[in-house]
């Protein structure tokens, strides 16, 4: 009679570089001058919100049952027409060639590897079709509204000829208080300029506009005159209230990214893990919700898809994985964060990421 196979347990064994994302951070750190590493990490003001975005979610604790019979849960999801291999999206985060020459075009590739999708802004250090070229994924356009409205639409077009399926607009209502910055007299470095202004890509005059303050900013009127002329569909981010989640619907969006942008903007408002089931609650099930600030663990998608997003926006988490080791660096971040959203499915007893809701939490904020 032959003996039993030994199996050793033996999971936590590994050739890749980095076993956890606080590895990835600690050698990010350590790649980064102090003053770029205040760019990336910093907030306004006394940082309030930049530190409260991720406490909230330590503040989370979990209803995990017995013997839910979860072996091997799916993370798949979709949003917005396109499949997610998990519900994250790469956050639109610009300047990024400060903390690896490869950038956007670097993350599109490890986002394409781990099967997700990419939002680029504006203010990449490469131009929309650079990006868009640099692989598959490179799907959502974020742009400021700001300045001739037929220079924004114009970009809009640009983004469409490139293969972007949605446009994401945001606001820039005066310029942030960035004490960490202004500190360090931050200029960035490795950047080329304004990558998507200029001779052949778009009039400067908006960049222009964005910067100097010189004419009124937008209302929600001229916001929606150009989301009715847009060809592409848009989604408006930086909604932070129930008024301005029905604001934005009735301009025409077709979804929502609920974010205070990291906390980079002004400091001392709600987190937006706090706001997002109020904000689910009053818009209904079906509009599609897209959530960041303060992500940083696969626990943390878990918990705001339960309280009402479709997808988080990956942002500082990508850029420290960039900053870590570039197109490596990235695409470990992303292996990893949904090898724990992967892990975390389970001890909840959720099969997939539709079985998700506040029925996993024995407290939640």
């Amino acid at each position: 009679m032959s003996k039993p196979e030994q199996r050793l347990d033996d999971r936590y064994r590994t050739d890749e570089k980095y076993t956890t994302l606080r590895g990835i951070h600690a050698q990010a750190r350590r790649q980064l001058s102090e003053i770029d590493w205040n760019y990336l990490n910093c907030g306004t003001g006394d940082e309030v919100t930049r530190e409260e975005n991720t406490s909230v979610f330590d503040r989370i604790r979990f209803d995990t049952p017995l013997f839910a019979g979860i072996s091997n849960p799916d993370t798949r999801t979709s949003l917005l027409g396109h499949d997610l291999s998990f519900p994250a999206l790469i956050a639109p985060f610009g300047g990024e060639a400060v903390f690896h020459p490869d950038g956007h075009c670097a993350i599109g590739r490890a986002a394409e590897a781990a099967g997700i999708k990419q939002m680029v802004p504006a203010a990449s250090s490469f131009h929309l079709e650079e990006v868009a070229q640099a692989s598959g994924v490179a799907k959502i356009f974020q742009m400021t509204f700001v300045g001739d409205p037929e220079g924004v639409l114009q970009m809009i077009g640009r983004a469409r000829a490139a293969g972007y399926t949605h446009v994401c607009a945001t606001y820039s209502p005066i310029r942030q208080w960035r004490e960490r910055m202004m500190e360090d007299r931050f200029s960035p470095r490795g950047e080329k300029g304004p990558s998507n202004f200029g001779p052949g890509l778009s009039d400067p005059a908006n960049l222009v506009e964005l910067l100097d303050f010189a004419e009124p900013r937008w209302g929600w009127k001229q916001a929606a005159d150009v989301i009715a002329r847009s060809p592409l569909p848009c989604i408006v981010k930086g909604v932070q209230s129930v008024a301005d989640a029905q604001a934005a619907l009735d301009a025409g969006a077709v979804a929502l990214y609920v974010s205070n942008y990291g906390g980079r903007s002004i400091d001392r408002t709600l987190t937006t893990l706090e706001i997002l089931p109020h904000i689910r609650a009053a818009v209904g099930a079906e509009v599609p919700i897209i959530f960041d600030s303060g992500v940083r663990r696969g626990s943390d998608i878990a918990t705001a898809i339960a309280l009402g997003a479709n997808a988080v926006a990956l942002g500082r988490l990508v850029a420290f994985g960039l900053a870590a080791d570039g197109e490596y660096g990235v695409r470990r971040t992303l292996e990893l964060v949904k090898r724990e959203f992967w892990t975390t499915l389970g001890h909840l007893g959720c099969s997939s990421v539709a079985d998700l809701s506040p029925r996993i939490f024995s407290r939640s904020p």
